[in-house]
């Protein structure tokens, strides 16, 4: 195949190819072994290996040094990322200890390298050969290869010097059809945010983890950006939701397939009531799991005789029915057990493993959609008697935050819900098949990060994973799995680059109780081992709020563990308790966390008790950020009492410096997060409930904007604030009046107005006034200025 580079791959033949030019005139030496053996062993546990005979068919020297390994395969067998062939090979190549292996079909030749698990090379060996050639001859003889091939590794020094992100003013957190309409779930974080994030504190090819992870944004948005996200969650709906959105399959075979389930549903539907009660006789629940890897699936015989409805578990205190089955009327319950029955009758997991696997990720597929339509085919789900739109209404499970019967239910086609949420998944899967990074990230296997297990749920854990530390590869689903994020044994030590988790808060939702209805029909089971585990308040078990912070710091300390030093920890905070917060603080502290700082992210909605408590109810959220690192700064407390007051105002005109003036929902948001920093919240919330008045006495309003800003003539207070930051303040300030009166100013006059406002020992040159003016107005004239048409903010680069 090889001939013009100087060797062929043929059985029982060794080749050594002897001065080969590379750049420079420097000459290298290739030599092709076939068959060779070497015994070598892989350690499974700490006090355990096993050892083993590696026989690859071909292993390359180069200059006398064990360059790459190659195997050959028959054509008919798959050679990608995530075949059996690759994984043999790649075992090979750690055997061995090569930078790279490569595999050949007869049809395809691939090259990886074995410290990323990536394709270097690929070559259509009858369409592209030709034409990557010389790649492929640069492979076996560039020494610069391994410089030019990785991904550039950044330092410890890069990591620490990262600032924290500016929050987004308009988080887009619907515009992804991967997530809206298609992962619902209580809460998500919107998908720029955790990107932005992501981004910011990570490089390429850098593992990400939540070990809250919800709907699945931070593993997601991880994969999108070329870096490895893995995604746990003690809630299996949570584990089954990401895995079915992120399982590669062919979107137009998805869509046949979800036609003849139409069609078949449609021909078999009852079509009377008489014929419901019939159905419903002879129904009954028997353990059938979506797939092996979630829990007991029936046998095809079994399914075909009887119909299967959910198991008709209690549902949580507080909901307007007491068992699961009565969320559903009569027709509500056979058509969905109708639907889901020809799903499983559409998706026969059968065959050779790739044909299993093919049908196992269309019906995890399918079935997310089939999830989609249980939140809207029940009597919780009800839609305003003013609008016409299915999609505009409710589910109360998701408005209450418990199980609410409607009292006039909206009751919906089922088969027309599912058509669309058949496109919802079309539409998000879509997104993920047509980037350029999702899929080789997905299928790129970890290693020493993630110990060895097969199940993605901990009650089929059989491995004793407490004597487990071994380098198995872990891809796709297995990024993707049920953990305990209190105890989070399936990862190994400072083995994460970055952490971004948004846990439970509080008594606010209790995620598996109001899940009863998903796990039910999925048929995932939820005991009350799994319950304990839950970081929530009250719940089912009635846990105490003590219980909460004891759980909450557990979970904080395993964090603390797996993730390295020098990287970040983005902990978001949305609780309504400053006891919360320095709880977390202070534990986070004790473990070795550094405290940086905290930015709030608004979601552009101020609810009624959040005007009525300002200083004890959160608007939007905090992210709170944390590095780990060898000797952390302790975080500095503000002596206070009666300074109390000089506190508050020096704060509100930072703010109001900083961001060229604040509405009054800013100055709160600020003013809570430096009470919970510096410890003096609880008397802002006990001596200062409102601040509105003093605001208003202190600082000038300015009704078109809605922001406060310094008053007229009055010197900046605050002596941290730098004499440049200080002189743009006041110089844009001045500048804006004139616009609104559609004038120009003199330089003189500038100078004479805000030189007297700016004296705090330093009094600065008229010089230095005219360089700031020339990066924020134009010249008139000689001597006068205005501000420029596109109007900069404070702090624009001054360069």
């Amino acid at each position: 195949m090889l001939k013009n580079l100087g060797f062929v791959l043929k059985a029982n033949e060794t080749k050594e190819i002897k001065n080969k030019t590379i750049s420079k005139n420097k000459k290298v030496k290739l030599e092709m072994i076939l068959s060779k053996n070497i015994k070598t062993g892989f350690k499974i546990g700490s006090n355990k290996s096993i050892n083993t005979n590696l026989t690859p068919d071909y292993v390359l020297y180069r200059n006398d040094k064990i360059y790459c390994i190659l195997d050959a395969k028959a054509p008919s067998k798959n050679i990608n990322l995530e075949s059996e062939a690759y994984k043999q090979a790649l075992s090979y190549a750690i055997g061995f200890k090569c930078a790279y292996f490569a595999l050949c079909n007869g049809l395809e030749f691939i090259i990886f390298e074995l410290s990323t698990q990536r394709i270097l090379l690929k070559i259509d060996l009858e369409k592209e050969l030709k034409t990557k050639f010389d790649l492929l001859k640069n492979f076996f003889t560039n020494e610069n290869l391994e410089k030019t091939t990785q991904i550039e590794k950044k330092p410890d020094e890069w990591y620490l010097s990262r600032e924290l992100p500016k929050a987004i003013l308009k988080p887009q957190k619907n515009v992804k059809a991967r997530y809206f309409g298609c992962t619902a779930y209580f809460t998500r974080q919107s998908w720029d945010i955790v990107t932005q994030n992501i981004k910011n504190f990570t490089n390429k090819g850098d593992i990400v983890l939540d070990s809250f992870g919800g709907s699945g944004v931070t593993a997601i948005e991880s994969l999108m950006n070329k870096r490895q996200g893995i995604h746990i969650d003690l809630n299996p709906l949570s584990v089954f939701m990401v895995k079915a959105l992120a399982v590669k399959c062919d979107l137009s075979e998805l869509y046949d397939l979800s036609e003849e389930i139409i069609s078949e549903f449609e021909s078999q539907k009852p079509k009377n009531e008489k014929k419901i009660k019939e159905i419903l006789k002879n129904a009954k629940y028997y353990p059938n799991a979506i797939s092996e890897e979630f829990g007991t699936l029936a046998n095809t015989k079994i399914q075909d005789e009887i119909l299967w409805i959910p198991k008709n578990e209690p549902l949580p205190k507080g909901s307007d029915a007491e068992n699961l089955l009565d969320l559903f009327s009569k027709r509500q319950l056979v058509e969905l057990a109708l639907l889901r029955k020809i799903i499983f009758k559409k998706t026969i997991i059968s065959g050779n493993k790739e044909n299993r696997l093919r049908k196992r990720n269309l019906r995890y597929s399918l079935l997310l959609a089939f999830r989609n339509v249980l939140t809207m085919c029940n009597l919780t789900y009800h839609i305003s008697t003013s609008s016409d739109n299915p999609n505009s209404g409710n589910s109360g499970v998701y408005m209450y935050y418990r199980y609410r019967i409607a009292p006039k239910p909206t009751k919906l086609d089922t088969i027309s819900v599912f058509k669309a949420k058949i496109n919802r998944v079309l539409k998000g899967k879509a997104e993920l098949e047509n980037s350029n990074d999702f899929y080789d990230a997905y299928f790129t296997p970890l290693q020493n990060v993630i110990k060895d297990f097969k199940e993605p749920l901990m009650n089929k854990r059989k491995e004793n994973l407490e004597k487990t530390d071994s380098a198995v590869e872990k891809l796709n689903g297995e990024k993707i799995f049920q953990a305990d994020a209190t105890n989070l044994k399936e990862i190994e030590n400072e083995s994460i680059d970055f952490i971004y988790t948004d846990p439970p808060y509080g008594a606010k939702i209790p995620y598996l109780d109001l899940s009863t209805m998903w796990n039910a029909w999925l048929d995932f089971e939820v005991n009350t081992d799994i319950k304990e585990q839950e970081c929530i308040e009250k719940g089912g078990l009635e846990k105490t709020r003590y219980d909460y912070y004891d759980l909450m710091k557990k979970s904080l300390k395993q964090m603390y563990r797996v993730l390295k030093f020098n990287r970040w920890l983005a902990f978001v905070f949305q609780h309504q308790d400053p006891k919360l917060w320095q709880i977390l603080i202070e534990n986070a502290k004790e473990l070795g966390f550094e405290y940086v700082g905290c930015v709030r992210q608004n979601n552009g909605q101020t609810t009624f008790k959040k005007r009525q408590n300002p200083f004890t109810v959160l608007s939007g959220q905090l992210i709170m950020y944390f590095k780990k690192v060898k000797n952390p700064k302790t975080m500095a407390k503000a002596e206070f009492g009666e300074d109390t007051l000089s506190l508050i105002l020096n704060n509100i005109e930072a703010l109001i410096v900083r961001d060229n003036g604040a509405n009054l929902e800013e100055i709160y948001a600020e003013l809570t997060i430096k009470g919970l920093e510096l410890g003096f919240l609880h008397e802002l919330s006990k001596d200062y409930a409102d601040l509105t008045p003093l605001i208003n006495e202190k600082f000038d309003y300015d009704k078109d904007s809605d922001k406060y800003h310094i008053k007229k003539g009055q010197k900046i207070r605050n002596n941290f604030i730098d004499v440049e930051t200080r002189a743009k303040y006041f110089l844009l300030s001045y500048l804006r009046g004139a616009k609104r009166q559609n004038k120009t100013i003199n330089f003189d006059d500038i100078c004479l107005d805000v030189i007297p406002l700016l004296k705090n020992g330093v009094t600065p040159t008229n010089e230095f006034i005219r360089d700031i003016l020339k990066q924020i107005a134009i010249p008139v004239n000689e001597n006068e200025w205005k501000l420029k048409d596109d109007e900069p903010a404070l702090f624009d680069d001054l360069d």
